[in-house]
């Protein structure tokens, strides 16, 4: 196996570990009986890709929850007031989308955080309700400070791996084959280590994956209609 693959392997093992393991103060999806479930998608926004996805999601008419890294919506603040005017919600996916953020320290933890709050809010004037960690992984620490800002943490309990383009039926397969009443799914219009940044398989699965839940009943809904957060929370 040549070494990139190993460690893109190594990567992807270890992110689906440390995302199942979560910790107490992060939400994973809803507790109803309602076939309801939240599409999420992370690392844009993309000027190639992002525009597609909010295609896809007009023409279906669904709700989706972009986590946008702020550098990103920096470059790209059309982008960001787009996923807006489109009727789509906006979350924090923090500044640099660092893997080792929960570790990073108090200080440089804040600023990825506090950042692209302010960012966001700067090109669209609304501050984003909820926050994900790169990759789903969280400390108790990062759990402290979103406490501290009230934003919730928001992981996820359907992770397609879309990001490392396994194949369309792969991604369809992965969400269709364990989805239940609740789930957050998570895919990505954005994102990918090298060679791995095109979301092509994405756009592809993503219509099927809405067809086939219409199909089986489930209507898709924003986040704040999915899970309860305490008041002491916001």
């Amino acid at each position: 196996m040549h070494f990139k693959h190993k460690s893109l392997w190594l990567l992807c093992f270890l992110s689906g570990f440390l995302f199942l393991s979560g910790c107490q103060g992060v939400y994973f999806k809803g507790e109803t009986a309602e076939k309801v479930v939240a599409l999420t998608l992370d690392d844009g926004p993309d000027p190639v890709y992002t525009p597609q996805v909010l295609d896809i999601l007009e023409r279906f008419q669904v709700k989706a929850t972009f986590f946008l890294i702020g550098r990103q919506a920096q470059v790209h603040p059309e982008l960001v007031r787009a996923i807006k005017d489109r009727g789509q919600a906006i979350g924090n996916h923090s500044q640099n989308h660092h893997f080792y953020l929960s570790w990073l320290g108090p200080e440089r933890m804040r600023a990825e955080v506090l950042d692209t709050q302010e960012v966001i809010f700067q090109i669209n004037g609304e501050y984003p309700r909820y926050f994900r960690a790169p990759l789903g992984w969280v400390s108790s620490e990062l759990v402290a400070l979103c406490r501290e800002l009230k934003l919730p943490i928001i992981n996820g309990s359907i992770k397609a791996g879309d990001v490392s383009n396994p194949g369309t039926d792969q991604i369809v397969e992965a969400v269709l084959s364990r989805v239940q009443n609740g789930d957050i799914i998570i895919l990505h219009d954005a994102g990918g280590v090298e060679g791995y940044r095109n979301r092509r398989q994405t756009l592809e699965a993503l219509p099927i994956i809405i067809e086939r839940l219409k199909e089986k009943g489930y209507q898709f809904v924003f986040l704040d209609e999915l899970i309860y957060v305490p008041s002491e929370n916001r």
